[in-house]
């Protein structure tokens, strides 16, 4: 189950960091294809996760970020 107030921190920042308004990012939007988010992006979106849940991100968690759902699931379980 994906946390609903980690779930909007996400989709605002992406929001932030593509042309795509938050309205129309949901959990099931997928990084590249839907989102156009490069590797680069990927990396830079991961240090901000970071810093703003004061987490680390390990690379074989990135590698399970495939939608913004599962960027939120990764945030939630390593936040517990």
């Amino acid at each position: 189950m994906i946390d609903e107030t980690i779930l909007n921190k996400v989709i605002e920042l992406f929001a932030t960091m593509t042309d795509v308004p938050a309205a129309e990012i949901t959990a099931d939007s997928e990084l590249i294809e839907d989102l156009d988010i490069s590797s680069m992006d990927v990396l830079f979106l991961i240090s901000s996760l970071e810093e703003e849940f004061h987490i680390s991100v390990s690379e074989k968690e990135i590698r399970k970020m495939v939608t913004v759902g599962d960027v939120a699931q990764v945030i939630r379980t390593l936040i517990k």
